[in-house]
């Protein structure tokens, strides 16, 4: 029999939540920093664009496949990326300060609960 079957059910339910909760969390700050990473590299080829004169060619990669483009068409794609990405790091970072607190709760609820059967909280 695991260690879970022999707690009493509310605590099972508990620890359940706690760890559905922390996962949670591990995913959206994982997805945070993919974004913040995105994020970076755009700003990095952004101020590498300024530096480059209008008239220069560059090309697009999608895929397999390269494509010509101006370098204002792709400084306004990277532009509006960027603010697409600026506002899922704002929603991942609301979602982590919630997570965050009801994690705490969480705890706080599983602790008691264990106290309540005296059992150590690891």
């Amino acid at each position: 029999m695991s260690e879970q079957q022999k707690l009493p059910p509310e605590v099972q339910q508990a620890l359940i939540e706690y760890e559905n909760l922390r996962n949670m969390l591990a995913k959206i700050e994982a997805e945070l920093k993919l974004t913040e990473g995105e994020l970076a590299e755009i700003d990095e080829i952004l101020s590498n664009l300024k530096e480059l004169p209008d008239e220069v060619e560059l090309f697009k990669s999608i895929g397999h496949i390269l494509i010509k483009k101006d370098k204002e068409s792709i400084k306004k794609e990277l532009e509006e990326r960027k603010e697409l990405l600026q506002l899922k790091q704002q929603k991942y970072k609301n979602q982590i300060d919630i997570l965050r607190r009801q994690v705490a709760e969480s705890e706080k609820k599983l602790r008691d609960l264990l106290a309540k059967y005296g059992i150590r909280f690891a």
